[in-house]
């Protein structure tokens, strides 16, 4: 074979080279919208697939169900605390009250107003998670938000 036959069958295979080169760049370049298409339909299989995950789905339920009833025990005790003040109240004359009475006034004043605060941090994060998309689905038959009763 005469020299100049290799010279040209290596410029031969060098450009065929390139040129498939050149395809695959021009092929991956078409191709990417399909990609951005696939990536975000893999996300999206994704989420759905965490939040309907049977663990997912049983803490959620869970969670929910127990902080609702958090919630009522807690409008329970607030009551509670508010009628123990009341009561401490009618008996007698603050002016009468000795030190202590004053103190044990205080401390339940304290109860009360502890309980109306941790009430408005459980029904505030109740209310939360309820507005987020992929919890609320799993709330059943509980109440959509609680109130934020003025106590």
């Amino acid at each position: 074979m005469k020299t100049s036959a290799i010279i040209g069958y290596v410029f031969a295979g060098i450009f065929g080279l390139v040129l498939l080169g050149a395809l695959g760049t021009a092929f991956n370049l078409i191709t990417i919208p399909w990609l951005k298409f696939g990536r975000q339909i893999q996300t999206e299989r994704g989420i759905i697939e965490k939040t309907y995950n049977a663990d997912n789905a049983l803490y959620n339920y869970h969670w929910f169900k127990e902080r609702a009833e958090a919630i009522e025990a807690t409008k329970t005790k607030i009551k509670h605390a508010e009628a123990a003040v009341e009561i401490f109240e009618q008996a007698g004359p603050r002016t009468a009250w000795t030190f202590e009475d004053k103190t044990e006034h205080a401390r339940l004043s304290s109860v009360s107003f502890g309980l109306k605060n941790h009430y408005q941090d459980i029904v505030a994060e109740y209310n939360a998670r309820a507005k987020e998309v992929d919890r609320a689905i799993f709330k059943d038959e509980l109440p959509l938000f609680f109130s934020l009763e003025p106590f």
